[in-house]
C-alpha cells in the first residue's frame, strides 16, 4: 500500500553531506552475557572507518555475570576510546541506553546489538544524513548471514527483505514507522528517554513524528547478523516483542489512530504499517469467525473458508517437513507469526511483561 502511495508523491532529494561530515559520535552496545560474541564485536567497532579521535565506544553492560565485563575491560585499558558501563541492576536494554545516555559525550549516539556486526562504512554512511536539519534519527539495513541454515532462519530473510523495502518505501514518503535494533542513530539533542519497559524501535519513529521530525533508512549502512534458527527460540523473541507492543499501544494508543498527531502522510505509514499490523491478530480471527458463521450464505464464504483451511494444511506440512519450500513455509511462518501475537497478548492482559532479553543462542552460534 504504502508504495503505491509513495509513488504519487516526490521523494525526499537526498541532500546528504560528503565524507566530510564527522561529528563525534558515541556508539553503544547493549551487552547481557555476551561472551559469546562480545570479542568479535568490540574488534567489529574497532574496525570502523571513522576518526578515532571522533568515536567514543560505550559498552552498557546490563548486570552481566559472564565473562562478558572482563572482555570488555581487557580492551579498554589497551583502547582509549572504549569504556566498560556496567548497570548493576538488570533493567534491560532501553535501561542500559538511557544510562549510557548520560556519560556519553558524542554529538551523535549510535546504537548496536552485542550480535551486530556492521560494515566498515556503516557508521559513516549512517550518519551522513543527520546533518539535514529536519532528521533526527537515522536505520540500517539488516541483512540476515544464515538463511540457508533452516526454514526459519529462511523464512525471516524473506521477511526482512521486505521489511527493508517497506523501511525504504516509508523514508521516501516521509519517515520510518520502527527502526531495527541493530544499526541506528540519534542527534543526542534529539534523545527521548523512553520507559524500559518498552522499546526503542517503536517508540523513538513515533515520537520524533509527534514532532513533526523525521526517521529514515538508509540503504548503504548495513549490518549483519544471525536469524534464530529454530521456531523455539523464534517465538520467544517475538513474544517478548509482542507483548511489549500491545502494552504500549493500548498506553498510547492516540498514536496510533489519532491522525492529527503528525502530518497527512507520515500518519499513512503509522495506521498503514503498524495500526493494521498489530490488529492482524484481531482481524485474523474475526475473519474466520465471520466467515464459519456464513458458510453456508454464498460461495464467496465458502472458498474463503476452504482456502483457509488450505493455508492451516499448508503451515503444517511445513512444520512437519521442515523444508525451505514456500508454499509450506511461508504459511508456517505466518501462523507461526500469528501465534506469537496471541502469545504476546495473552502477557499483555497478565500483565507479564519484561523489559530485559534472553539471549536467543541460535543468534550467538
Amino acid at each position: 500500500m504504502l508504495l503505491a502511495i509513495s509513488a504519487s508523491y516526490p521523494e525526499h532529494k537526498k541532500t546528504y553531506p560528503s565524507t566530510n561530515y564527522m561529528p563525534s559520535v558515541s556508539l553503544i552496545v547493549a551487552v547481557h552475557n555476551e561472551e559469546k560474541v562480545i570479542e568479535k564485536k568490540i574488534l567489529n567497532t574497532l574496525s570502523l572507518d571513522y576518526p578515532k579521535e571522533k568515536l567514543e565506544i560505550i559498552f552498557a553492560s546490563d548486570n552481566s555475570t559472564d565473562k562478558s565485563n572482563e572482555i570488555i575491560s581487557n580492551y579498554a585499558s589497551k583502547c582509549d576510546n572504549i569504556r566498560l558501563l556496567i548497570v548493576e541492576k538488570r533493567g534491560g536494554k532501553v535501561n542500559a541506553y538511557n544510562e549510557a545516555y548520560k556519560i556519553a559525550n558524542g554529538e551523535i549516539l549510535a546504537f548496536s546489538d552485542a550480535n551486530t556486526m556492521w560494515d566498515k562504512n556503516a557508521l559513516k554512511n549512517l550518519i551522513h544524513p543527520l546533518a539535514n536539519n529536519d532528521i533526527s534519527c537515522v536505520c540500517w539495513q539488516l541483512i540476515y548471514t544464515n538463511t540457508s541454515e533452516s526454514e526459519i532462519a529462511y523464512s525471516e530473510g524473506l521477511y526482512w527483505k521486505l521489511e527493508n523495502m517497506m523501511k525504504e518505501g516509508e523514508s521516501k514518503l516521509h519517515s520510518l514507522t520502527a527502526l531495527n535494533g541493530g544499526i541506528y542513530a540519534i542527534k543526542k539533542a534529539d534523545y527521548i528517554f523512553v520507559d524500559p519497559l518498552y522499546s526503542h524501535n517503536l517508540c523513538i519513529p513515533l515520537f520524533l513524528g509527534v514532532q513533526k521530525k523525521r526517521t529514515i533508512f538508509v540503504e548503504d549502512a548495513i549490518g549483519l547478523e544471525r536469524s534464530g534458527t529454530t521456531s523455539e527460540d523464534e517465538i520467544k523473541r517475538k513474544r517478548r516483542m509482542f507483548g511489549r507492543v500491545y502494552s504500549f499501544l493500548f498506553k498510547s494508543l492516540s498514536l496510533f489512530i489519532n491522525p492529527f498527531k503528525y502530518n497527512f502522510l507520515y500518519f499513512t505509514s503509522v495506521f498503514s504499517h503498524r495500526t493494521v499490523r498489530y490488529a492482524l491478530l484481531f482481524s485474523h480471527l474475526l475473519l474466520f469467525i465471520s466467515t464459519v458463521a456464513l458458510l453456508r450464505k454464498g460461495l464467496i464464504f465458502e472458498v474463503v473458508f476452504y482456502v483457509h483451511i488450505l493455508l492451516i494444511a499448508f503451515a503444517a506440512t511445513g512444520y512437519l517437513i521442515k523444508r525451505k519450500i514456500k508454499i509450506f513455509v511461508l504459511p508456517y511462518y505466518y501462523f507461526l507469526f500469528l501465534t506469537t501475537m496471541v502469545l504476546g497478548f495473552l502477557d499483555f492482559l497478565r500483565g507479564n511483561i519484561k523489559p530485559y532479553w534472553d539471549v536467543a543462542e541460535t543468534t550467538r552460534e
